[in-house]
């Protein structure tokens, strides 16, 4: 009998180890986190990575997160119609992308897709150039349909 079990459990136990270490395994930072929403329209709320909630207020507030390796899910809440988003794209994070970082910062983009930025050291995340774009050609357009409306 004993025999056996070694036979049939050896074989067994050394699948089920490499079945272990060949399916990725996550590794978890815990980083300070915000975000930063582009769209002037409306106000994001509980922006989640991965389920984790992170920071908001366009980077005055901050969050320490637990964020993972791997695919980067992210949903947050538009405050005026209670809608939530989904985003478009999936940023993926390696061990590369966050050692050594302090700060991760989601950027929430009009159209639904989203940009990840990691900072170190005391580097406080800042808004992306090209969200600040978006975001003034936006709020121009805004101001341009209210004067129309005012005539």
């Amino acid at each position: 009998m004993n025999i056996f079990k070694k036979i049939v459990m050896l074989p067994v136990g050394l699948a089920l180890g490499l079945v272990g270490c060949s399916s990725g395994s996550s590794k978890t930072y815990v980083l300070t986190t915000t975000s930063f929403g582009y769209d002037p329209s409306y106000r994001p709320y509980i922006v989640r990575v991965n389920g984790e909630e992170v920071g908001g207020g366009f980077g005055a507030a901050t969050k320490r997160s637990a964020i993972i390796t791997g695919p980067q899910y992210i949903t947050w809440g538009q405050t005026n119609i209670r809608k939530q988003h989904v985003a478009k794209n999936v940023p993926y994070l390696t061990k590369e992308d966050l050692e050594g970082k302090s700060y991760l910062a989601v950027h929430l983009y009009p159209d639904d897709r989203v940009e990840i930025t990691l900072t170190e050291g005391r580097n406080m995340p800042d808004a992306t150039k090209m969200g600040l774009e978006v975001r003034s050609k936006l709020i121009d357009e805004l101001n341009e349909s209210d004067k129309k409306i005012k005539r």
